[in-house]
């Protein structure tokens, strides 16, 4: 079926000609970069897809469970370190950042990226303990309507996300 499985990039050519029926060639030095930056694309529409769909999901459940959802999100920010929460944004971030180009808003996503690293680089910094009282505050004081008012606003920034996927 597959001549040769040397490369990952030589078996999605594989499975796309196969699927759409077109001739890619076999090799990707015949193709260029325009393949390679096809393939990555396609691949930063997933994230793009898997993102959108996690903000839709975490905005319901903010809606619909806001207490529960209030206390799944202080265990998890208490019980997971710190530095290992930091990566999360920052990550995330640079993620964003490579996926603006699967978007009809490019700009938009790379706004997301920006402040995913800065969010990151914040929490893993913690200046004068700021992330903390910040934590605190979001998780402790803030009514309900304000945080069933931040699910709508998730929902809402997940379908638009969704949407703009080229």
């Amino acid at each position: 079926m597959f001549s040769n499985l040397n490369s990952p990039l030589l078996v999605v050519t594989q499975w796309k000609s196969r699927l759409t029926g077109s001739q890619c060639s076999e090799d990707p030095a015949e193709r260029g970069s325009a393949g390679r930056i096809q393939i990555r694309t396609s691949v930063m529409k997933w994230f793009l897809y898997a993102i959108s769909l996690i903000w839709i999901a975490v905005g319901c459940c903010t809606i619909l469970y806001t207490s529960q959802f209030r206390s799944v999100v202080r265990n998890l920010v208490k019980s997971v370190d710190q530095k290992f929460l930091s990566a999360l944004p920052f990550v995330a971030g640079i993620l964003f950042l490579f996926s603006a180009s699967a978007s009809r808003y490019p700009w938009f996503i790379r706004l997301f990226g920006l402040i995913g690293i800065v969010k990151g680089v914040f929490i893993f910094l913690n200046p004068k303990g700021f992330y903390d009282k910040s934590v605190d505050w979001c998780l402790g004081s803030l009514t309900d309507q304000t945080h069933r008012f931040y699910g709508i606003i998730t929902i809402i920034l997940g379908a638009a996300v969704l949407s703009w996927i080229i």
